[in-house]
């Protein structure tokens, strides 16, 4: 099953980058490019470091560690962007949640739990911004139903992640029947429990609310980010064009990924500013300098907290 994903990921990416660039006139990419104002991409990539860091503040928040952890869980998420930017089929998620294990002694569950959260937070997030697009934009939404399936798909997982908080103890038979098939069932049973031990800290108003406000801000910043590009380049489109950049981008990356997200931005910023006049080429190279951006600000920290832990590992066997 992981290597189909895996191989999915790798087809729709190639997919993806050949599609997009078989519409590309180079001479027009290429003056695209050159037409770039730097300080506009300087604070585009600020922008984006800012969402980052928002990012590991609302997972902080959903797993209910203190606030001394909060270091541990920005290590965390960096480690999560590096696998994001080098591997497929999303195995960053799973890289962050097994080094947050090893920094805080998490249980496995909480921190499958969180991170599943954490995930369904970033897809509301999506939810909200199509919804807000639909009522008050209207205009620049191409294949709006495949949004809209996705938008719904994160519905559908949120209220699912709601029911298991509020009254996953009902399935407490079932996981203690599950422990007596093995080992499998011992540690789903164990998972289970941490995971429904743990999020019980969502049931709090504040931590619920904090939660969301968090991804409110990570949203507002990841939209800023995608406008500041754009006035880079020198197009004089509303700031609401980045909310619809950041919409398309996060339906693609809904899919099976290639590492990097390769050929995702530039099929979902060829639709996005299709409606606003923007020809094929510049569209590709917008979401091209977009997606080096986020791949070096992943790398960069991703870098950083592989190498942090290889002092302190390699500290620790010579103290």
């Amino acid at each position: 099953m992981k290597l189909s994903i895996r191989f999915l990921g790798f087809f729709l990416g190639a997919f993806f980058l050949i599609w997009s660039f078989s519409l590309v006139n180079w001479e027009s990419f290429f003056l695209a490019l050159s037409s770039m104002n730097p300080f506009w991409i300087v604070l585009s990539a600020a922008s984006l470091f800012i969402s980052m860091l928002l990012r590991s503040v609302r997972w902080h928040v959903v797993t209910g560690l203190l606030l001394k952890d909060q270091s541990k869980v920005w290590e965390a998420t960096c480690i999560g962007y590096l696998g994001t930017a080098i591997y497929p089929a999303r195995a960053g998620d799973v890289m962050r949640m097994l080094r947050l294990q090893q920094l805080t002694g998490l249980g496995g569950g909480l921190a499958i739990g969180s991170g599943v959260i954490d995930r369904i937070l970033e897809g509301l997030g999506l939810g909200g911004l199509l919804l807000f697009l639909m009522l008050s934009w209207k205009v620049g939404l191409e294949a709006s139903q495949g949004l809209i399936v996705v938008a719904c798909l994160f519905l559908a997982a949120a209220l699912g992640a709601t029911v298991f908080v509020v009254s996953g103890h009902r399935l407490q038979g079932v996981f203690d029947r599950l422990s007596g098939w093995g080992k499998w069932g011992v540690h789903l049973k164990r998972w289970y429990e941490q995971s429904l031990a743990g999020l019980q800290v969502l049931r709090s108003p504040r931590r619920l609310i904090l939660a969301v406000s968090m991804q409110g801000l990570v949203s507002l910043f990841d939209v800023l980010a995608c406008w500041l590009l754009i006035r880079s380049f020198g197009w004089a489109l509303p700031f609401m064009v980045g909310a619809v950049v950041l919409v398309y981008i996060a339906a693609a990356a809904s899919l099976p990924s290639s590492p990097g997200y390769i050929g995702v931005y530039q099929i979902a910023t060829l639709f996005a500013l299709r409606p606003y006049g923007i020809d094929e080429s510049s569209s590709v190279a917008y979401g091209t300098v977009l997606q080096v951006l986020t791949l070096i600000l992943f790398i960069c920290s991703g870098s950083w907290a592989f190498l942090k832990q290889r002092a302190r590992n390699h500290h620790g066997k010579f103290s």
